[in-house]
C-alpha cells in the first residue's frame, strides 16, 4: 500500500558527508501518565494537514468553545534528537514545537490539525500515536500541495488551483467521490500517507482530499475550495459553522498583517 499512497521520504543528506552518521536524527516518543489515558471512539475523524487546511478547520468545523483532547509537541534536545510529548495545556516551553492538537466536535467527530513543520521521520510515529487515543470509523483527511508539483500529460490546460481525491478500497467499494481522482503518478507524503497506508491495511474507509494551490501565500478563496466536503457522502454529514464566512475573514486578516510584518 505505500507504493499506492506514497511513502515517508528520507531527511535530505548533510552537506559533510563525514559527519553524515552522527548527524542523523534520531526520534523518541515520550508520554505522561495523563496523556496514556486519553482515548475517544467517534464515527469520523478529520485529519487537517498544513497551515490551509488547519485554516479552514479552525474556521468552518471549529467552534471556539471547542473542547481540546490533547496536544502532541516536539522537542529538540542539544544532542540532535527529538522527543514527542504528551501535553494538556496550552502553554510550552519557547523550544517545543506543536505537532498535533485534536478537538472534540460532537460525539461523531473529532479533528485533528496536524503541522506541516514535524520531521519526516516523525510522521508514521505520529500517525501512530494518534490513533491510538483517537478511534474513528472513517478518516477524511484534508491537506494541500503547491500546483506545480502535480503531474499531468496536459499540464497546460490544468487550473492553476484544484482539488483531487484519494480514497482506500473500502471507501470506493461503497461510494464515490465527487472530486476528480489523484492520478499515478501522483501520491501522497508524509501524515497524509501514514493514516490512509493504515486504514488501507486495516481494511477501514478513509478519504483524503489534496488541495493544489499556486502559492503557499494562500488567500480565501483557496480554502473555501475545501467547502466542497460538504457535498461528500461520509459517514457523518457535515455542516459548516453558522459563522464560518466571519471565522475565514478574521484569520485571513491576521494572516495578511502578519506576512506583511515579515516582509517590512
Amino acid at each position: 500500500m505505500s507504493t499506492f499512497f506514497g511513502e515517508i521520504g528520507e531527511l535530505s543528506s548533510r552537506a559533510d558527508d563525514d559527519e553524515e552518521t552522527d548527524s542523523k536524527l534520531m526520534y523518541t516518543l515520550s508520554e505522561t501518565k495523563e496523556g496514556r489515558s486519553v482515548k475517544k471512539e467517534c464515527k469520523l475523524g478529520i485529519f487537517t494537514v498544513g497551515e490551509l487546511a488547519s485554516t479552514f478547520a479552525q474556521s468552518y468545523l471549529i467552534p471556539d468553545n471547542a473542547h481540546c483532547l490533547f496536544n502532541i509537541n516536539y522537542l529538540p534536545n542539544p544532542n540532535l534528537n527529538d522527543y514527542i510529548m504528551f501535553t494538556f495545556g496550552t502553554k510550552c516551553k519557547s523550544n517545543v514545537s506543536k505537532a498535533a492538537s485534536a478537538f472534540f466536535i460532537n460525539k461523531d467527530v473529532i479533528v485533528c490539525n496536524i503541522s506541516s513543520h514535524v520531521p519526516e521521520m516523525l510522521m508514521f510515529d505520529l500517525c501512530e500515536m494518534i490513533l491510538k487515543r483517537i478511534k474513528c470509523e472513517e478518516v477524511l483527511v484534508l491537506t494541500s500541495n503547491p500546483a506545480s508539483s502535480f503531474k499531468s500529460e496536459d499540464s497546460q490546460s490544468q487550473e492553476k488551483n484544484f482539488l483531487k481525491s484519494l480514497a482506500t478500497s473500502q471507501y470506493t467499494s461503497s461510494r464515490s467521490c465527487t472530486i476528480p481522482r489523484l492520478e499515478a503518478p501522483n501520491f501522497l507524503s508524509n501524515f497524509s500517507a501514514a493514516v490512509m497506508t493504515e486504514f488501507e491495511v486495516k481494511k477501514k474507509p478513509a478519504l483524503c482530499i489534496i488541495n493544489y494551490v499556486e502559492s503557499c501565500l494562500y488567500d480565501s478563496a483557496d480554502v473555501q475550495a475545501f467547502e466542497r466536503v460538504f457535498s461528500e457522502n461520509l459517514l457523518v454529514k457535515l455542516v459548516p459553522l453558522n459563522d464560518a464566512t466571519s471565522n475565514l475573514a478574521k484569520r485571513m486578516k491576521i494572516k495578511i498583517s502578519r506576512e506583511t510584518n515579515l516582509y517590512t
